[in-house]
């Protein structure tokens, strides 16, 4: 059994996909708007998803369709410095971060993802209807919702 499901979008250069698989993830590619917009209508189920960009308009938008279809943790993989709004994600990473740091992140933020999505299953439908997309992801985040979600290096 995988260690978690998490959705890679875009082009996979500096070849995370294969690090994942080692690591026990389960890894499905995808590689346009309208095949992320198919997986997530089809399996609500995604413990999180990467976006690698290679397009910022691109990966804003793919950002914008996994908030309005998924509560699954969203990681960004900057591979420009060109402008994007970086407040989209819960975690942002430059090309050049060791893969040791952002697996570790990663794993923590799927391990607290899977536990909100437990508890949110556990609860009477009326007690979930109160709580916001925004507050989830926040949760999982482990951050306040108007608080900056996004760790960043230069």
């Amino acid at each position: 059994m995988a260690a978690a499901t998490v959705i890679h979008f875009g082009s996979d250069l500096c070849h995370r996909v294969p690090v994942l698989r080692r690591e026990g993830y389960e890894v499905r590619e995808l590689d346009s708007l309208d095949c992320l917009r198919m997986d997530l209508g089809r399996d609500k189920t995604v413990d999180a998803v990467i976006v690698s960009e290679f397009d910022p308009h691109c990966a804003e938008q793919a950002a914008n369709l996994v908030r309005q279809s998924s509560d699954a943790p969203l990681i960004l993989f900057r591979d420009s410095s060109a402008q994007l709004d970086e407040s989209l994600f819960d975690r942002v990473y430059s090309c050049f971060t060791p893969g040791s740091h952002w697996l570790s992140e990663m794993a923590a933020v799927v391990i607290r993802s899977k536990e909100l999505r437990a508890q949110s299953q556990a609860q009477p439908s009326e007690a979930r209807s109160g709580s916001s997309a925004e507050e989830s992801q926040a949760k999982v985040a482990g951050t306040d919702p108007g608080a900056s979600t996004c760790i960043s290096f230069a």
